[in-house]
């Protein structure tokens, strides 16, 4: 919903008394904050220093949008084509970038955002020039108002826009904290919900959309070889992944404490794995687990993902493809992902059904088949071993009543699915024990 500024030229130059009054205002400013640097922070209190950094925030703000106001005029008054002033500048943001030693890029975009405050979004202008929102919050309110759908009304932006204001500055939070431009992201897809539940399920949709186009232009893997016996490297990956990639890891390097289930009346039961690592830090910890992950990659050809995903959505919203759904690491995303996430993870194809294939194959084979590791899956989605999350993917089947070395058939009825455990299957010092709860349980031998 840009709203375009129409040039104004003719209005030249003013040396009017409250063209001194700003000038002189902005100098007094500039000589009481250098005289506030020149005061050791040591000498303040805790609770003295808490207030100034707060108002030291504010006071940025508040000259951020000062500054952003004072290029727009320049801009409007087309400043940078004035020979005595902007000299031979191509465009505003190119005098701007000379004049205050920054790029143009970032000056075409303060430019941009300072236009759309002065001429539509001025409640965010006010709280900005007030102090009370930060240049990323305002950013944030801005580019979720701007992609508003084309049928919601100007009235219904500006209350949309109040109520972001209000959210960011802790004026509509229930703990009245304000939120950060994190939280205000989020908050920002459903800004048009207290007025219209389908507007704001567009509007949802379209940021969705738009953020994940973004993000798949961002998305990069640099890795290096560096001759140590190590490699070294960095990536950017869209959120949806992000998530896909701690919930992972998360459930590889929990240290000992390895699940928290729920029982129907509420109860919880965590389970406990003994066998657990302790020592390492959580970097260290986290780099072992992206190094399982990566052990456990398919060697032929590509293997649907193994990520299991909470997602909540509407029945409407998986068969259209519209909307938005929420995954239980709190993110949201577009109703395709979810779609295409279904069917890469195999629902779809469970919903379908498929051809039934014999299981039972007897002893004349020690690993168990393709066909029968389908079978177990059907039972287990994980790792056999109590409170294990490591998916059935990553799994070996065990010979778990009697091993295949005493004659023991390789067969559904003696296969246990386990990942890493199924080392500690085959330790004398641990004891694999089946329990009346139906759970297979380590225990240390004395």
């Amino acid at each position: 919903m840009t709203t375009a500024v129409p040039p104004t030229a003719t209005r030249g130059p003013s040396q009017s008394p409250d063209s001194c009054l700003v000038a002189a205002l902005v100098a007094a400013a500039q000589d009481a904050v250098r005289a506030a640097g020149g005061v050791a922070p040591g000498t303040l209190g805790p609770a003295d220093l808490a207030e100034v950094l707060q108002r030291t925030a504010e006071l940025e703000s508040a000259a951020t949008a000062l500054r952003l106001a004072l290029c727009t005029e320049a801009d409007v008054r087309r400043i940078a084509e004035d020979p005595d002033v902007g000299g031979a500048a191509t465009g505003t943001d190119a005098w701007l970038a000379r004049l205050l030693g920054t790029t143009r890029e970032s000056q075409a975009s303060g430019l941009r955002l300072g236009r759309l405050l002065s001429t539509t979004y001025h409640a965010t202008r006010e709280a900005f020039a007030a102090g009370r929102l930060r240049p990323d919050q305002v950013r944030v309110i801005v580019h979720a108002a701007e992609l508003a759908p084309e049928r919601a009304t100007p009235e219904q932006v500006r209350a949309a826009e109040e109520l972001l204001v209000a959210k960011a500055t802790g004026e509509a939070t229930r703990t009245g904290r304000p939120m950060n431009a994190k939280r205000l992201r989020q908050a920002a897809r459903r800004m048009f919900d207290p007025l219209d539940r389908g507007l704001a399920d567009e509007h949802e949709h379209a940021l969705l959309t738009r953020e994940k186009h973004g993000a798949d232009r961002e998305t990069f893997l640099s890795l290096h070889d560096n001759g140590d016996g190590t490699w070294s490297g960095k990536f950017r990956i869209p959120e949806l992944h992000g998530n896909l990639l701690a919930t992972v890891l998360g459930h590889l390097t929990s240290p000992r404490r390895l699940s928290i289930k729920r029982a129907a009346d509420g109860t919880t039961t965590t389970t406990v794995d003994p066998t657990a690592p302790e020592s390492q830090s959580y970097l260290e910890t986290q780099g072992q687990g992206l190094c399982e992950l990566i052990e456990h990659l398919p060697t032929t050809g590509l293997a649907p993902s193994q990520a299991t995903v909470l997602v909540t959505l509407d029945l409407q919203s998986l068969l259209d493809g519209l909307g938005a759904a929420k995954l239980d690491t709190g993110i949201h995303i577009t109703a395709g992902d979810a779609r295409r996430m279904a069917c890469e993870a195999g629902l779809v194809p469970a919903v379908l059904g498929g051809k039934s294939e014999p299981l039972d194959l007897g002893r004349e084979r020690r690993l168990h088949s393709v066909t029968q590791r389908r079978g177990l899956s059907l039972t287990h989605d994980t790792c056999a071993a109590a409170g294990c999350e490591r998916p059935f993917a990553w799994c070996e089947i065990h010979h778990h009543r009697l091993s295949w070395g005493s004659l023991g058939p390789t067969d559904l009825d003696n296969g246990l699915p386990l990942c890493g455990h199924h080392r500690k299957a085959h330790d004398p010092g641990w004891d694999l024990r089946h329990h009346p709860s139906g759970e297979w349980r380590f225990h240390r031998r004395r």
